[in-house]
């Protein structure tokens, strides 16, 4: 048996990655004025805001002991600091940035802007105040079977869904390469598979550039050094590729 209160945290990064799934998809579906899945994983969840959530009710927890300016501020800091390493670990991990603040005023490398900060910091308030407690009680209503089957059914899919993520991420960076080498010698990208084209319909994109299409789409940033190697492909896929992605104005617009 698990204990309860790793269940309990267990099962309020879920629904608190889900919440982020969420509010980053309300957010990102509006700006880009399409649906936009957000986020690394293919599933309903961001884990930044799950592990965000767990750090900050843990640090509340924490910080009654210390004086309450003190414990605010550390409280009201971590969500910042999480973004900041998360960005730095990803970066490291894949060799590549994931999301890029630069054009913001007050930023820090890029990973962490002073905007993005007070907006968590309120979510921050709002989470302590309001939501946290409220949903460890219904949790706690669900009693120990159902914790136990919800937190485990969660923990599979969500291995599964981390392992598909890294790979695509990885696969993108590799088809990026290609491309760069294609483009050195001149030469166009082919698929690897003829696709025919249906009556009235618009033609299906290779396999090749669907498998790139979830990390385009959820990380803005990718789409800077991506799109100077729109000049390898056919100009059917470039085009639908630039009606998608060409319009997009995160990395030219001046900073705000």
């Amino acid at each position: 048996m698990i204990p309860q209160k790793v269940l309990d945290y267990l099962l309020y990064f879920a629904l608190m990655s889900f919440v982020g799934w969420i509010l980053e998809t309300c957010f990102r579906s509006f700006k880009e004025k399409h649906f936009v899945n957000a986020g690394f994983l293919s599933g309903p969840f961001v884990p930044i805001y799950g592990f965000g959530a767990v750090i900050i009710t843990m640090i509340s927890v924490e910080a009654r002991t210390l004086p309450p300016v003190l414990g605010w501020i550390v409280m009201l800091l971590s969500p910042t600091v999480l973004e900041y390493v998360t960005s730095w670990a990803m970066e490291k991990l894949f060799g590549l940035k994931l999301w890029d603040y630069s054009h913001n005023k007050f930023n820090i490398n890029g990973r962490i802007s002073l905007k993005f900060s007070i907006c968590w910091a309120a979510l921050a308030v709002v989470l302590v105040a309001v939501i946290q407690p409220a949903v460890f009680t219904r949790i706690n209503l669900l009693g120990p079977y159902l914790s136990h089957f919800l937190a485990g059914a969660f923990l599979a899919y969500f291995v599964t869904d981390v392992i598909q993520s890294v790979k695509s991420v990885y696969n993108f960076k590799q088809f990026q390469a290609d491309l760069a080498k294609l483009i050195e010698k001149g030469r166009e990208f082919k698929p690897s598979f003829d696709i025919p084209r249906r009556e009235g319909k618009k033609q299906k994109l290779p396999p090749e550039i669907r498998r790139i299409m979830k990390p385009l789409s959820a990380f803005p940033a990718l789409r800077k050094n991506f799109k100077p190697k729109f000049s390898a492909f056919p100009d059917w896929i470039r085009e639908r590729l630039e009606e998608r992605f060409g319009k997009d104005t995160d990395d030219t617009k001046k900073p705000d």
